[in-house]
């Protein structure tokens, strides 16, 4: 009777102990200052900040009409800046044979907009690898990469830098927070596709958050007073770990899953080595968007 009394309090309780194990096992191996991972983004909007982006025509069902949109904060010469830009895509769009998108010509995106991921499918993702001093974001479109530097050092003067396409970036660390500070930013780029511009005096602020092992979220604050009248808060981006939608436990933007040759399936990831090419978007705007514009094609 002892015998079978212990061997059924073993049982009753080898459940719940091993459900306890399985959770410290997972807890165990999420540390929330370690970001290194293929991120894929899951947030459905591509703006900088929760605008409303809606297309003409398209109605306004769905998610979107669940939501509170904002304006930014444009100031006069901002407006002006803005007004001068023509996106192919939102509620500003015109056909891209027309527009003046930085993305039809192949120059490179830049941050804030590369890191918002500019284009579904494959391209959804971009990699975190972590070192000694910096910290790398490898991104897939454009086959781009970023460093922030995380070794004490002190932003410089704006002033002293020359622009550059990504700017120039420090990180440490808030508590569980990783938080990016950037200057430098070359304002040929967009903050988005919807053609919100900045100055070269612009500021970025990047916070980053391990939620838990395999969801990242990112705020950002852009301050810029010469073309925005307040800081301009981003709204919340979520990404994903490659492994969860590998393997279908979250529903993430494009197909994170292509095969070898062998048919041994694998995640996307930077050796996938997807470039922009100017000449061969040359060639694309002449045989399809130009003619799909009406714009007289001249050879």
């Amino acid at each position: 009777m002892v015998v079978l009394t212990a061997a059924l309090t073993f049982s009753s309780a080898a459940p719940g102990q091993t459900a306890a194990a399985g959770k410290a096992k997972n807890e165990a191996t999420f540390d929330p200052h370690n970001l290194s991972g293929v991120w894929y983004r899951v947030s459905p909007f591509q703006t900088f900040s929760n605008v409303d982006n809606r297309q003409p025509g398209l109605g306004g069902g769905g998610r979107a009409s669940r939501l509170t949109f904002q304006e930014a904060p444009l100031t006069a010469a901002g407006k002006a800046a803005f007004d001068k830009n023509k996106p192919g895509y939102g509620p500003r769009a015109s056909p891209p044979a027309f527009g003046n998108d930085p993305m039809g010509t192949c120059d490179p995106l830049g941050v804030p907009r590369i890191i918002n991921s500019e284009l579904g499918s494959a391209h959804a993702f971009w990699e975190i690898v972590t070192t000694q001093d910096r910290i790398f974001q490898f991104i897939g479109y454009h086959h781009d990469w970023r460093e922030i530097w995380t070794d004490g050092r002190s932003l410089p003067k704006t002033d002293d830098l020359e622009p550059k396409w990504d700017g120039y970036s420090v990180g440490h660390w808030d508590g569980n927070t990783f938080v990016v500070d950037t200057i430098g930013l070359d304002d040929r780029t967009w903050l988005d596709k919807f053609g919100y511009p900045h100055t070269d005096q612009a500021k970025l602020q990047e916070r980053y958050r391990r939620l838990d092992r395999d969801t990242l979220e990112l705020k950002m604050t852009l301050t810029d007073p010469e073309y925005y009248s307040r800081p301009w808060d981003s709204d919340t981006k979520i990404f994903k770990s490659a492994e969860v939608c590998l393997t279908g436990k979250e529903r993430c933007l494009g197909d994170p899953i292509t095969e070898f040759p062998t048919g041994e399936p694998k995640i996307k990831n930077w050796d996938e080595q997807v470039y922009c090419v100017p000449s061969e978007e040359f060639r694309f705007n002449q045989r399809v968007r130009d003619p799909a514009g009406g714009k007289v094609v001249t050879k």
